[in-house]
């Protein structure tokens, strides 16, 4: 064993015995087992006396031996990496290069026994958080380590506000759980150069999610093209995606650049891919394994750099199980998946959907007004409701929004009986009615039964488990009987 490392070996034992007796840092709270720590070194005695401080620490760790590990290992996702910088068979830059193209938050400490001021200061230029030369002790590894998380942490913060921010300026609006906990998600993968599969109801806001994801990448100064699957004839689609050659068939009078070659360096938004023809799903498959494609009638091989987000309102699982859509397709594009609500799921969007297609506060929506609009079913979701304000708007008079307004643009009767009162379309009110009549049957059965859960579900004809639920779902009480639920 080298003296460096019996010196680091030494200074963790005594930082153990230290632990054992109650007097560790309070800093040691931040431990976390789901953290994962890279440690890249030559040498072998190094490797293992780091990564057997850091176990005991409870990070998972794993260790890479330039000379003897798999290359795949890097592609692992990780949140710190401990680099030697001089290998012998490769060059730590180079390794940091390969490891952020799949943890692109990941914080670098770099270690060296031949410090220069020249290496410092490359390392600074590429991010490295903390530079430390050998020896070094137990102690200044840990709270390296605490310090990259930390940084690490307030870097994802920082970009969950920029997302934040940022996404109402491209159209992502909304105030509910459910679009706070989409951009946060955008905000975790935008960075990750990996496909993504955007799904929701059409008139969700597919591509506005799209747009987010390539505005918050490293692609972001690249260019974002939107190709609508469904709209291409289905004859010209491969030259659309691909390009063609002059006279590669009737009608192809010069050469055209496809898509692909065309959006190099930036973002392909394929909407509506279930459409996509089953043969050209194998290209797709290609361009996605290994950046390659040929133009129509050319035999050159050509090669593009594409990150493709595809959104759908189908159900690609059920495609896949009837064979109209490739399994390995399905699971090549799905690198992450973004799943949008119907607008009619997150009815606490309406408001401020409102008042963001309005984009004049000078109008008012009375709340009569905007109650009908909450308590309309959107059909066609945000592309609907967007369309719906502008015609309130070319209606309205002296730019106050009445419930008479909304009710005539929707097309919902409106009654006055004791106030004001909208009558709802006809699903709406059938299953309103319903559902009072359903609640005053399982009442009517309960008291029938003294309350005996039992004997009322024998009466009803139905199993007493399903029963139970409908009472609890209408908050009727009953008493229990032995055997009961």
């Amino acid at each position: 064993m080298s003296p460096f490392a019996a010196h680091l070996r030494a200074a963790y034992a005594l930082l153990e015995a230290t632990w054992k007796i109650g007097m560790v840092s309070s800093a040691s709270h931040l431990r976390n087992e789901n953290v994962h720590i890279l440690v890249a070194d030559d040498s072998r005695e190094m490797r293992d006396t780091l990564c057997d401080i850091l176990l005991f620490e409870k990070y998972s760790v794993t260790p890479f031996d330039p000379a003897t590990a798999d290359p795949l290992v890097l592609q692992i996702p990780c949140d710190v990496v401990i680099l030697d910088i001089f290998m012998p068979n490769t060059d730590g830059f180079k390794l940091r290069e390969e490891i952020c193209k799949y943890s692109p938050d990941a914080q670098f400490i770099v270690i060296t026994g031949k410090p220069d001021q020249k290496l410092f200061a490359r390392a600074m230029d590429i991010g490295a958080h903390t530079f430390l030369t050998k020896p070094f002790s137990a102690e200044q590894i840990k709270y390296s380590i605490l310090g990259a998380l930390r940084m690490q942490e307030l870097l994802r913060k920082k970009r969950e506000i920029e997302v934040d921010a940022g996404a109402q300026g491209i159209g992502l609006i909304g105030s509910s759980k459910h679009m706070a906990d989409i951009r946060r998600k955008i905000s975790e993968i935008a960075p990750l150069d990996i496909p993504v599969v955007v799904a929701g109801e059409s008139g969700t806001g597919k591509e506005v999610v799209a747009r987010c994801v390539h505005e918050f990448s490293p692609r972001a100064k690249g260019r974002f093209t939107t190709v609508n699957c469904a709209g291409l004839p289905h004859g010209l689609i491969e030259s659309e995606l691909f390009g063609h050659v002059q006279g590669a068939f009737t009608g192809a009078a010069k050469t055209k650049h496809g898509y692909f070659e065309v959006t190099n360096g930036g973002t392909l938004f394929l909407d509506e891919i279930g459409d996509l023809p089953l043969e050209l799903q194998s290209r797709l498959l290609r361009v996605l394994d290994r950046g390659e494609y040929n133009r129509v009638g050319d035999t050159e091989l050509r090669r593009t750099d594409v990150r493709i987000v595809c959104a759908t309102n189908c159900d690609l699982t059920a495609m896949m199980e009837k064979g109209t859509f490739r399994k390995d397709l399905y699971y090549r594009l799905r690198g992450s998946q973004i799943t949008l609500l119907p607008l009619r799921e997150r009815k606490d969007d309406i408001p401020t959907l409102v008042r963001y297609f309005l984009s004049d506060e000078l109008y008012s929506v009375v709340p009569d007004a905007m109650k009908a609009l909450m308590d309309f079913d959107w059909p066609g979701n945000i592309r609907q409701l967007k369309m719906t304000v502008s015609n309130l708007k070319g209606v309205c008079i002296s730019k106050i929004i009445t419930l008479e307004n909304v009710a005539g643009i929707l097309g919902v009767c409106v009654s006055k009986n004791n106030g004001t009162e909208v009558l709802l379309p006809y699903k709406q009110f059938k299953n309103k009615v319903l559902s009072v009549a359903e609640k005053q049957y399982f009442r009517s059965l309960i008291e029938a039964a003294s309350g005996n859960i039992a004997r009322a579900s024998r009466m009803a004809g139905m199993d007493r488990k399903n029963f139970y639920e409908k009472l609890k779902h209408f908050e009727i009480p009953f008493k229990k009987s032995q055997g009961d639920l």
